[in-house]
């Protein structure tokens, strides 16, 4: 059964802070993804990437989330840009989550992350480039994989989480 509610999106698509900010609303258990990754590495994500490229860091990435669509009951995962990218991924999280993908403009993304430095994959003098390519990429899987997309953009988090659990109300009285 899906207890959880997972936040998918590119970097920079809020998905920290309006699921930080969801989990309070719910009194649910927040967990960020990106964070645990961290904690079980014992470093931080530039310097995984670093040291184990970005193969490496998925793999990480990929039994982080086997731990935690196992285990995390009743909770708001915030799940890094690229979290569903490897399609076993989307499917450990469908079976405990519904996933949210929180839609965002590039141009405002461009704007989140113009100063950002703890993104290794914008880590190059070329960055609204890379995140119009990646965001290009990127779109389809995030599509498919959700079950539920909210337009965040400029909108404030406040519109979004209300917009969410509407969502998640509506979604739940379909499939019962």
């Amino acid at each position: 059964m899906k207890t959880n509610i997972a936040l998918i999106g590119f970097m920079g698509s809020g998905k920290s802070t309006a699921g930080q900010r969801l989990a309070r609303r719910l009194g649910r258990e927040f967990i960020e993804l990106d964070r645990l990754i961290e904690q079980r590495a014992g470093d931080t994500i530039p310097e995984i990437f670093k040291e184990r490229g970005e193969s490496g860091f998925r793999d990480l990435e990929e039994a982080v989330i086997e731990e935690v669509s196992r285990s995390a009951k009743n909770a708001v995962i915030a799940l890094g840009g690229g979290a569903v990218l490897r399609p076993v991924n989307v499917e450990r999280l469908k079976a405990s989550a519904t996933l949210v993908y929180m839609e965002t403009e590039v141009e405002v993304l461009q704007d989140r992350l113009a100063r950002s430095r703890k993104r290794p994959l914008l880590d190059r003098p070329d960055r609204d480039r890379i995140i119009e390519e990646l965001h290009e990429a990127r779109r389809s899987v995030y599509e498919t994989a959700a079950d539920i997309t909210v337009r965040t953009g400029r909108r404030p988090f406040a519109a979004v989480i209300n917009e969410i659990i509407e969502k998640l109300v509506i979604d739940e009285s379909r499939n019962r």
